[in-house]
């Protein structure tokens, strides 16, 4: 990785809520730039402490955050420009309090994003906590709790730069299937910023039904949208003007609960358009349960306007209204999802 250009950063949030960070990149950069990038590890652990509309009694978990990078004005043709960016969390409850190790990868190759999650998950944060344990049980008060934890960051970061570029491979997920429960529509462009939601009818049973398998309708409207500006974000503070995030997937979980939110977009004159499905796990059996190609297809031929909207939304759940759009352009019209369709009652 010496020659190739990439962004590496890794965040530890304790259940005492301190957040540490550790930040690596390969060019030099002004001192004003180093300033704002400290708060970098706030703006993308923030939202997973607590976001005021989940229920206090349900610690979701985001896992994942995956986005594609594209040049508007140009190919992409130097090996050495970051073409991916994603964002990974390791999420552990700690004497009933959530920790959280993140991290957020820029690279110029499309990594294995399960290989690094996994030494994230089982050995980085697992050796954080263990340590933490021990040294503390046989140091008592001469433990110094920032130095041993500014060493494990330390220590993982090389680790995870040291897995950069390895080859993608195919895993057995993605052939599960999953139920769709929302479609996200967002226009993008210099002076436009749309997002509605399409969902099921306000009276329909369904809407509470599966208001238990997701955080809140609003919660998942936003996140899109929030992650994708914190990338735009970090991209311009680490001098890369010339690209854009475009966001893939997110992935959230609690206990038995899992949350796919899957997007594809499509340039137009400037506005990026783009559609996002959100999918939770259910039963194979389930009748309106599909998998993840069948769902990359029917945004697909809706985006390259081979396939009438209505119609589509009609094929991906005939219980999803394509009529009847829940637009968020105004806080009034976010606190009236968050009041109407997140009320169970």
């Amino acid at each position: 990785m010496q020659n190739k250009k990439f962004i590496l950063g890794l965040f530890y949030s304790d259940e005492k809520n301190r957040v540490f960070e550790e930040i690596k990149f390969n060019k030099d950069l002004s001192e004003k730039k180093k300033l704002l990038i400290k708060s970098l590890s706030l703006r993308f652990i923030g939202p997973l402490f607590l976001i005021g509309a989940m229920d206090k009694d349900q610690k979701w978990k985001l896992n994942s955050i995956e986005s594609t990078l594209t040049s508007y004005t140009e190919k992409i043709s130097e090996p050495d420009i970051i073409q991916s960016f994603v964002c990974l969390n390791s999420p552990k409850i700690i004497e009933g309090t959530m920790t959280n190790l993140f991290t957020f990868i820029g690279s110029s190759y499309t990594e294995d994003i399960k290989l690094i999650h996994q030494k994230l998950i089982r050995y980085l944060h697992e050796s954080i906590i263990q340590g933490k344990i021990v040294n503390e049980s046989v140091l008592g008060g001469e433990f110094e709790y920032f130095g041993f934890i500014n060493k494990e960051l330390n220590r993982g970061i090389d680790l995870i730069e040291h897995s950069l570029g390895s080859a993608r491979k195919i895993y057995w997920e993605e052939q599960q299937t999953y139920y769709c429960i929302g479609i996200i529509e967002r226009k993008k462009s210099a002076d436009l910023e749309i997002t509605n939601l399409y969902t099921f009818d306000f009276d329909d049973p369904l809407k509470n039904k599966y208001l238990s398998f997701i955080p809140s309708y609003y919660v998942m409207i936003i996140l899109p949208d929030y992650y994708e500006n914190r990338i735009i974000e970090t991209l311009r503070l680490f001098n890369i003007a010339n690209v854009y995030p475009n966001i893939r997937r997110i992935n959230l979980n609690y206990q038995d609960k899992k949350i796919l939110y899957l997007e594809e977009f499509y340039m137009e004159y400037d506005v990026k358009k783009s559609y996002g499905l959100i999918l939770i796990n259910v039963n194979k059996s389930h009748e309106d349960s599909h998998n993840l190609t069948f769902y990359k297809k029917k945004i697909r031929l809706i985006l390259d306007k081979n396939k009438n909207f209505e119609e589509s939304v009609i094929e991906i759940n005939h219980n999803i209204n394509p009529f009847e759009k829940w637009n968020t352009s105004s806080e009034e019209n976010l606190k009236n999802i968050h009041k109407l369709l997140d009320n169970k009652n």
